[in-house]
C-alpha cells in the first residue's frame, strides 16, 4: 500500500514539475512549485525520514518560496510603477538596517548557549535527546553565525536581483 501511496505522490511531484514549466502565469508557475514541494515532502514521510520531510515544508516550501513570491510581487511583471523611491529615505533605512544586522551578527558570535549539548554525536546521546533536538542543537548552537550569514546572503540575492531586473523608463 506504501507503494502505491509513494508511486502516486511521485507521479504527482512530476506532473506539478512539468506545469511549473509550462504555466503562463509566473504567479501559478510559483504555486505549482509549492505543490511540488509538498509532494516531495510526502515522500519523505512515507520513506520514514520525517525530519527531512519537516525541512522540506520549512526551508522550500516556506522560506525559499516566500522569496520567489517576494520577487514576482516585487517586479510587478504586468505592470509599472511610476512612482520613484526616495534615495535618501532609502540609503537611511539601508544604513539603520545594517547597523542592526552587525550588532545581531555580534552578538551571536560572542554568546554562546550554556545549555548546549557537547562532544560527538552517540547513540545514546540521539537515544536520550532525540534526532531532531541532536541536529537543531549544533545548527543553531555550534553552527549559528553560519547559518545567520546563508540567510543574509539569500535575502541580498533577492533584493539584488530584484534591483537588476527592474525596468527603467
Amino acid at each position: 500500500m506504501e507503494l502505491v501511496f509513494l508511486l502516486i505522490c511521485g507521479g504527482l511531484a512530476v506532473i506539478s514539475s512539468l506545469l511549473v514549466i509550462f504555466a503562463r502565469s509566473t504567479l501559478h508557475s510559483a504555486l505549482w512549485m509549492v505543490f511540488s514541494f509538498f509532494m516531495v515532502a510526502v515522500i519523505y514521510v512515507l520513506l520514514h525520514a520525517q525530519f527531512l520531510a519537516m525541512l522540506q515544508i520549512i526551508v522550500y516550501a516556506g522560506a525559499i518560496m516566500m522569496f520567489i513570491i517576494f520577487a514576482i510581487m516585487m517586479l510587478n511583471l504586468r505592470q509599472e510603477q511610476d512612482s520613484k523611491v526616495n534615495t535618501r529615505v532609502s540609503k537611511v533605512i539601508g544604513v539603520a538596517a545594517l547597523i542592526v544586522l552587525f550588532l545581531e551578527l555580534m552578538l551571536v558570535s560572542l554568546g554562546h548557549s550554556l545549555s548546549a549539548i557537547q562532544g560527538p554525536i552517540t547513540d545514546t546521546l540521539v537515544a536520550t535527546h532525540g534526532r531532531v533536538a541532536v541536529i537543531s542543537n549544533f545548527l543553531f548552537a555550534d553552527y549559528l553565525l553560519p547559518f545567520e550569514v546563508v540567510s543574509i546572503l539569500l535575502t541580498a540575492g533577492v533584493i539584488g536581483a530584484v534591483v537588476l531586473a527592474k525596468r527603467v523608463k
